[in-house]
């Protein structure tokens, strides 16, 4: 083949515009834009900052009301919790609850707003704070709140909990880290195999794979080893406890069908205590369930922390 003859076949290639590329079957049916899309809840939430504001607010009433005890957990100044306890408390189960935002925002102080419905039906109720991205990695991220469920074990008596009692719940990129708390190795961080009793994860992330094929790799850099190792769906095997699985039915496409197959695979291990997914409510709005004590995802968690 001559010179001549091959660039009359370069000149005969189709060029695709890049654009095109964005159109593309990227995961799934989506396109890169589409999953860029289903991970952004703000294009599917329009009240999204007015619902946000209310974290800060209905906490900050909250803690007027009830003054919670701050402890420090860690060595750094974001290693800190705040803990509700009702009057003479003595052996009651502990909800440790993990703030969402992203990973990159928000902190204990946006998540005390439901304290009042554990403490006011017999348990403990534990803000957890940590650092955010970018002032650390997602892996810092998770280890900070795994020492922070060591500590609970360890001191929480002392506040009225009962260390054979505790839970954890989370929202969001919460509800992500609180099922990696559940699915982490106890044993091996050097705790209990079952210091966990159970969980509630709300509107979470559960599979990280598809998370970072989206726009959400611009700010979330971890390795290959580290998206597996902080994939909860990967290390279902360390479960020790029940799970209530909620979401709310105007959230994105994802997190619909992120909390649809972790529920499918938790109750064909037996582990899936509930499966709530709540009417009229998008993304932000369903974490202000657990304001309510009277909603089903309140009554739910509470019956599971007094008999589970």
């Amino acid at each position: 083949m001559d010179r001549r003859t091959v660039c009359a076949a370069l000149a005969s290639l189709v060029v695709v515009p890049v654009s095109a590329f964005a159109q593309a079957r990227f995961f799934l049916d989506y396109t890169q834009d589409a999953l860029d899309k289903a991970y952004d809840q703000r294009i599917w939430a329009p009240n999204a900052r007015q619902v946000i504001a209310r974290y800060a607010t209905d906490s900050a009433a909250v803690r007027k009301r009830f003054p919670p005890t701050t402890e420090r957990y860690g060595p750094t100044e974001a290693e800190t919790l705040d803990i509700f306890a009702p009057a003479g408390a003595r052996n009651l189960p502990v909800m440790v609850f993990v703030h969402g935002g992203a990973w990159r925002a928000l902190s204990k102080d946006d998540a005390s707003a439901p304290a009042p419905t554990f403490i006011e039906n017999g348990c403990l109720y534990v803000a957890l704070n940590f650092a955010n991205v970018p002032a650390v990695r997602l892996p810092d991220m998770a280890e900070q709140c795994r020492r922070a469920i060591l500590w609970v074990h360890e001191r929480i008596a002392g506040f009225g909990g009962d260390p054979n009692r505790i839970f954890v719940a989370g929202h969001s990129s919460g509800a992500h880290l609180a099922a990696v708390l559940l699915t982490t190795d106890w044993f091996g961080a050097g705790g209990p195999t079952d210091v966990l009793k159970g969980g509630l994860v709300m509107s979470g992330m559960y599979e990280l794979y598809p998370v970072l094929l989206s726009a959400r790799s611009a700010y979330i850099k971890i390795s290959g080893s580290e998206l597996a190792a902080l994939s909860p769906m990967r290390h279902l095997d360390h479960l020790s406890g029940p799970v209530i699985v909620v979401s709310g039915s105007r959230e994105s496409p994802e997190f619909h069908r992120q909390a649809a197959e972790f529920a499918t695979v938790l109750a064909g291990m037996g582990r899936l205590s509930a499966r709530i997914e709540m009417a009229d409510k998008n993304h932000f709005e369903v974490p202000e369930a657990l304001n309510d004590p009277a909603s089903d995802v309140s009554k739910t968690i509470v019956g599971l922390m007094h008999t589970g």
